[in-house]
């Protein structure tokens, strides 16, 4: 009954080399995932600190609004400054036409 389950020498290496190997395999497949899981990590910190560092959407409403409020300054103070050119060209030319 159990000359059947006789193994020689070469079969039991055989099996133990397999069995061994694929071990090996299963151990470096988790060793890889694992190195992975860790990379990934890395990423997701780095961009949960990014995205902390960016403004909200009520930040960047008050900053349009600034930025509105800064452009209507502008286009007045460009105005002003015309009505400057225009009065500095009447002097100029007056001086001009009286030049003697």
């Amino acid at each position: 009954m159990f000359e059947t389950l006789k193994f020689s020498f070469q079969e039991a290496h055989w099996v133990v080399i397999t069995i061994l190997g694929l071990y090996t395999w299963f151990i470096k497949a988790q060793s890889a995932s694992n190195q992975e899981m860790l990379d990934l990590r890395l990423r997701v910190t780095e961009l949960e600190s990014t995205v902390k560092d960016m403004p909200s959407k009520i930040e960047i409403a008050r900053l349009e609004g600034q930025v509105e409020t800064i452009k209507t300054q502008l286009n007045s103070a460009n105005q002003n400054i015309a009505q400057v050119q225009r009065g500095v060209s009447r002097i100029e030319q007056w001086l001009i036409d009286n030049k003697k």
